[in-house]
């Protein structure tokens, strides 16, 4: 693991090809959330973990740039070093994920979970690290 500048860890599972982002560029990625422990919380990928089927998936997007904080810090700042076709796999810490009220609000932090049940459990165990597992499928450049 590599450690950011905000304490998060990083697992480069896989490096991508082409340039980083820039600002006006869009970053369209997948995502497994795990609780520290290991514990499925929600993945944007079909078939992954104990998740219903009728729980919306699909890749996930992020506007470089776009003045929109609401990407917890720890997931933007490891977006924003990966290249297209990249895998990693980070260890968010508490401060830099969701408080128990973000957590609850279902568009007030991204990654926003779709379920009251998802959310529920990012809110009760806020103080405790996540696990990300994210796969960058591509970065559409800014036009």
């Amino acid at each position: 693991f590599i450690k950011t500048a905000n304490g998060t860890k990083v697992q480069i599972l896989q490096q991508g090809s082409g340039e980083k982002p820039s600002v006006g560029d869009t970053i369209v990625y997948d995502f497994v959330l795990r609780r520290s422990n290991g514990y499925f919380v929600y993945s944007t990928v079909e078939g992954v973990g104990f998740q219903p089927r009728d729980v919306p998936t699909g890749p996930r997007e992020y506007a470089v740039g776009s003045g929109d904080e609401r990407v917890i810090s720890g997931l933007r700042e490891v977006l924003m070093e990966c290249k297209a076709g990249s895998q990693v796999r980070l260890l968010v810490q508490p401060e830099n994920g969701y408080t128990p009220l973000q957590a609850m609000a279902s568009d007030e932090r991204e990654p926003s979970m779709p379920t009251y049940a998802t959310r529920r459990q990012l809110a009760n165990h806020a103080s405790e690290p996540l696990l990300f597992e994210v796969q960058v499928s591509k970065i559409r450049r800014k036009q």
